[in-house]
């Protein structure tokens, strides 16, 4: 008889109890996978910023301002190591202080990293099942520390050999380092499984799921407020209690205790280093158990019955949003047809689940922040606030949603077109999702600013009434741009987030067109205004070109008549090509 390949059962059952790989038990992760998850993950993101131009052009910009930075931290610390040689310790505390500053800075963007994109697994079901979900969490914390390794190691890196230059000695380098490489290390292990365990709070939360947007976009603005005003060395103060005590102080000692003269505590610097090996492991492990929480959570978001609603405002019953539909029959009372209030409701819910969207429109906000720090230092009102505000709320009604019109609908254009929607009901939704949010309050700041800097109140309710004009006036314009130059190609927000921004083309041309609107306005209605914008123009006209402040007032007036001429063509252009826009 010729010889089978069937196991006994003795053998199968030898087999089914062999032990399973190496790699697999234990509760910490591999280090080899998790190094190549790392590994990965990083080469993905390299190739993510290369194809994408904003971001290639947003670190340029960083690079260059860090580069104009350093050198001057080198100096400084240069001093301070001369200092320290000489036997006055007095730059030690500030030198701990920034080390410790340097933690919480880590720890932070651990959290926001584990909660936002990277604490995300593209294709889950494929990498979780291929890995146990320990090796994936290990090699996302690897990353998320690795990643940051240029953000701490260059600036501290370049003070600490500053200061070895200025003590006339290397020594500063060791304790310097090895203080960075403790506090990169132990905060993103504490930072980054905070944020994988917010993350699995949020979806496990109806609740938290829908404030979201909201307490993103509180963050964001607390980040830029304090980046960008000048808040961060008050900040820094106010936590000085916190960075100057233990356990943060003892990163200090570590960092100083091979500066001469520094005196850097040797029982400090100790606890440091041991703190740091002991924290490493304890994060990984709860790195784990966070990412499972995260991973594995059934997200608690109104998806049973949440898609969007088509063009009519309707959906079937088993889709229905319940949000989306009351605010669709909310605005179905000021409109005439229903396909204008589903338009309308669809942008706006679309906007509120993808804040992402409206991050292009709050670029301005950056250059109002030193007026808003102004305000709140003098107690007292630019004169140009109503027109700032003015100009601000047109910018959003336009770059919001009707700036780019098509290109925001992504994979719902082709039902859209073919909808029983027409043309003009798509702009008319979207002409009402910004306007009516957008108008009251930009007409609100404006006449307000206008009564606090001084203006009568008939002007304020001027400021308020052309407010309403102007900001509905740029929403057509700008739904005439985006009709005409439309992009459908977004840009990576984050690694697992796009965006949609409006073209450059029309992003360029509605800027133009706001910002004379709004000037031309402020030249006919108001002095102050007129004085600046003339004190402005007439040095700088070219060929030896002169202008007076009557002939400025033509020159505004023509603008002006040229521009309101354009509103009703841009309304007629938008609707004829949203009308005849067809896929190929």
């Amino acid at each position: 008889m010729a010889p089978t390949n069937e196991r006994t059962p003795e053998s199968t059952r030898g087999a089914d109890r062999r032990p399973a790989s190496s790699s697999r038990r234990g509760r910490f992760p591999s280090p080899s996978v998790s190094a190549t998850v790392a590994r990965v993950e990083l080469r993905r993101m390299f190739r993510r910023i290369r194809a994408q131009d904003v971001w290639l052009a947003l670190v340029a910009l960083g690079s260059l301002t860090v580069l104009a930075v350093l050198p001057l931290a080198f100096d400084v610390a240069s001093e301070w190591g001369a200092t320290l040689a000489s036997g006055d310790a007095a730059p030690a505390s500030t030198v701990s202080l920034l080390v410790a500053s340097g933690w919480v800075f880590v720890l932070a963007m651990g959290v926001v990293a584990g909660v936002g994109s990277y604490g995300e697994i593209d294709e889950p079901a494929g990498m979780l099942t291929v890995r146990p979900p320990k090796d994936v969490a290990g090699g996302l914390l690897l990353m998320n520390a690795v990643g940051y390794v240029p953000y701490v190691v260059v600036p501290f890196g370049v003070g600490f050999a500053g200061l070895a230059a200025g003590a006339g000695t290397p020594l500063p380098l060791v304790g310097g380092l090895a203080a960075t490489a403790a506090l990169l290390a132990s905060a993103m292990a504490v930072g980054y499984p905070v944020g994988l365990a917010l993350k699995g709070a949020i979806r496990r939360s109806t609740w938290l799921s829908r404030l979201k947007p909201v307490v993103g976009a509180v963050v964001a603005v607390a980040y830029f407020w304090v980046t960008f005003a000048g808040h961060l060395p008050a900040l820094v103060d106010a936590l000085s209690p916190v960075l100057g005590g233990p356990p943060l102080v003892w990163l200090g000692d570590l960092a100083l205790v091979t500066t001469p003269g520094a005196d850097g505590s040797p029982l400090g610097a100790a606890a440091a280093l041991g703190l740091s090996v002991a924290v490493v492991p304890v994060g990984t492990l709860a790195t784990v158990r966070a990412a499972e929480f995260a991973w594995f959570a059934d997200e608690r978001r109104d998806t049973g019955e949440e898609a969007e609603p088509d063009a009519e405002g309707t959906a079937a019953p088993s889709t229905r949003p319940t949000g989306s539909t009351r605010l669709g029959d909310a605005l179905g009372l000021v409109c005439r047809r229903q396909g204008t209030a589903g338009v309308a409701a669809t942008t706006l819910v679309r906007a509120y689940r993808a804040p992402l969207q409206l991050l292009f429109a709050a670029v301005p906000l950056l250059f109002a922040l030193p007026m808003v720090e102004g305000v709140l230092a003098s107690g007292t009102v630019p004169s140009y606030a109503p027109w700032f505000a003015m100009l601000y709320g047109a910018w959003v009604a336009g770059v919001a949603a009707p700036l780019n019109l098509l290109g925001n609908q992504g994979a719902t254009l082709p039902g859209l077109l073919t909808s029983r929607a027409s043309g003009r009901e798509v702009v008319h939704g979207h002409l009402l999702a910004v306007v009516a949010p957008v108008a009251p309050v930009a007409a609100v700041l404006s006449g307000a600013a206008a009564r606090a800097s001084g203006r009568s109140p008939a002007e304020t309710v001027g400021f308020a009434a052309l407010a309403l004009v102007v900001v509905t006036g740029g929403a057509v314009v700008a739904a005439a741009l985006g009709a005409r130059f439309p992009r459908f190609d977004g840009i990576d927000v984050t690694a697992d987030r796009t965006a949609t921004p409006p073209s450059k083309v029309a992003f360029a041309l509605y800027s133009v067109l706001a910002v004379l609107g709004v000037s031309a306005a402020g030249v006919l209605t108001d002095e102050f205004y007129r004085v600046v914008i003339h004190s402005l123009l007439a040095p700088r006209l070219p060929f030896g070109l002169s202008l007076s402040v009557a002939g400025l007032e033509r020159v505004a007036l023509g603008a002006a008549v040229v521009l309101v001429a354009t509103v009703p063509a841009a309304y007629v252009l938008a609707v004829r090509r949203v009308s005849g826009y067809h896929i190929e």
